[in-house]
């Protein structure tokens, strides 16, 4: 019996270091936004890119998809996404890294929500790609 509950502890206390990791790393510099690769690496979605320069014009609650580079976090969920118009506020959750660390020089693709708060523009993240 104690060995089975040994085992149950070491088992409970294991898995949080099992579990990944993921999210922003600050480490490394974006590429200016015209050095921006064009096209999808990955997996796509059939849904057309919005750049942030389009977001203005859209209502609140569009469903956008944006790819470009996250260069700085701004707050605990939000970072900064840079695409070749422009650039916007993400807030993403951390599910939705899924374990995927992503550098300022790493093209991603973003699927979410736009959402205003006054005059400012967010996207809240749904899925993201590193591409």
């Amino acid at each position: 019996m104690n060995k089975i509950l040994t085992l149950c502890l070491a088992a409970l206390f294991a898995a949080p270091a099992l579990a990944a990791d993921g999210g922003f790393n600050p480490h490394g510099k974006a590429p200016p936004p015209e050095d921006q690769k064009d096209g999808y690496r990955a997996v796509t979605d059939n849904q057309q890119l919005t750049a942030t320069s389009q977001l203005a014009q859209l209502s609140t609650g569009t469903w956008v998809t944006l790819q470009g580079n996250i260069i700085r976090q701004t707050g605990k969920n939000s970072w900064q996404l840079r695409d070749r118009s422009g650039t916007v506020q993400l807030q993403i959750d951390d599910n939705v890294w899924q374990g995927q660390e992503v550098k300022p020089d790493d093209l991603i693709s973003v699927n979410g929500t736009l959402l205003r708060h006054g005059k400012s523009l967010l996207i809240d993240v749904k899925k993201l790609h590193l591409l």
